[in-house]
């Protein structure tokens, strides 16, 4: 039986006057490719915040690996290096989280802060550079970049540390076709179970590729879960969860009719 590493319960934040998850409760299990699906402020970024340990809930409880996950337990330095060694966040915007001179220092500096041997790090960020399809940007300023060459610096930035936990909030979101593949032929790349990725989209077209449970959410709760075919041909529950448009179309010698589209 696969055993369950996050085991979120009863959990409900809220910014100042705003529930952002409201009572929720969701079991992860190790190496599951889970999905989060859900419109703008359904909760499912707030979700990814919690699990990294960024934001504590203000009722319920949050486990990993069996233990529960708390601002006070954070403090201690122990648990907290192990933590993060073994969990990893790439945020929506990847200039949060860019702000070395080169690509090459940008990868490094994970490495460089777990006080790895410096020739362990010069050839796994080399490893790192050439399995992403950046090496030509070795030496470029990050904030010369476009959008979905710097997603996949944040991206790489994080892999490098090959994290047994990958958060992914929106990872191919407002990228140009060919960005979107790339990052999501990386994410594809981790099945087969050796890493847990948690991904954050309203982004139905990739689902197949990217998890192998969806949970939708609305306005902090999680109102259904399944496979992606599962999710994909239930068009109420998208209808309700905001992820699909309504258009009318004119076809040919017929009177206009409005019908549901998936966004892609």
């Amino acid at each position: 039986m696969t055993p369950v590493l996050y085991s979120v319960c009863d959990v409900t934040v809220r910014y100042r006057d705003v529930t952002a998850l409201d009572s929720l409760s969701l079991d992860v299990l190790e190496g599951e490719r889970l999905a989060l699906l859900g419109a703008n402020g359904s909760g499912k970024s707030t979700l990814l915040r919690v699990l990294d340990g960024l934001i504590f809930p203000a009722s319920g409880a949050v486990r990993f690996d069996g233990e529960e996950l708390t601002e006070e337990r954070l403090t201690d330095r122990e648990f907290a290096f192990r933590f993060r060694r073994r969990v990893g966040l790439v945020f929506q915007n990847p200039d949060v989280q860019l702000f070395n001179p080169t690509v090459f220092d940008e990868i490094a500096f994970g490495p460089l802060q777990l006080r790895w041997p410096k020739e362990q790090i010069r050839q796994r960020v080399e490893e790192t550079l050439d399995s992403m399809g950046i090496a030509h940007l070795r030496d470029r300023s990050p904030h010369q970049l476009s959008g979905g060459e710097r997603k996949r610096v944040a991206l790489a930035s994080v892999a490098i540390l090959d994290p047994a936990v990958l958060l992914l909030d929106e990872p191919a979101g407002a990228l140009d076709p060919e960005s979107q593949s790339q990052i999501i032929d990386q994410i594809h790349s981790w099945r087969g179970g050796r890493k847990t990725i948690i991904t954050a989209t309203h982004d139905l077209g990739s689902l197949e590729e990217i998890a192998d449970r969806c949970v939708i959410f609305e306005k902090g709760r999680i109102i259904g879960q399944g496979t992606p075919m599962d999710i994909l041909h239930d068009v109420p529950l998208l209808g309700r969860a905001r992820l699909l448009s309504v258009q009318a179309h004119a076809h040919a010698g017929e009177v206009s009719t409005s019908h549901p589209h998936l966004h892609r």
